[in-house]
């Protein structure tokens, strides 16, 4: 199943919304707290529904992000056992992917159709030697 980040930013805390029923949804789905209002979640939907499932819990004036999280990532502090959930986690491809639509068949697919880098030309001497080489090649002659 993909992993998804969901992040959010909740603007009607002064006002009287309840968002127990959000977090509780959150913590039901299983999904783990990375930072304050960015969580990681694994389902077996897309981003849409991700984020359709989750909104209806908001009030209509907070944002909510939800972005599936590919195999090449990075994270540093934060919240305890972040990289070993994300191991034991690994986003695979969704159901129906063909092979050749994976990121990686994608790289391979356009350095194979990039043309070959010629080599670089050699360097030119530094300008001190080249009056030697040139009185060198004078004597020859």
């Amino acid at each position: 199943m993909p992993i998804f980040t969901i992040t959010y930013d909740l603007r009607a805390q002064g006002k009287k919304f309840d968002y127990n029923p959000f977090a509780e949804e959150l913590r039901k789905q299983r999904c783990f707290q990375i930072q304050n209002s960015t969580w990681l979640g694994s389902f077996a939907n897309n981003a849409t529904q991700v984020h359709n499932h989750f909104k209806k819990l908001l009030d209509s004036s907070d944002s909510l992000l939800v972005s599936e999280l590919f195999q090449h990532f990075c994270y540093t502090g934060g919240a305890k056992n972040v990289t070993r959930w994300l191991e034991a986690n690994k986003p695979t491809p969704l159901p129906g992917a063909k092979p050749e639509d994976t990121l990686e068949a994608g790289i391979a697919r356009a350095r194979a159709e990039q043309a070959p880098v010629k080599a670089a030309a050699k360097k030119p001497e530094a300008a001190a030697k080249r009056p030697a080489a040139k009185k060198a090649a004078a004597k020859k002659a």
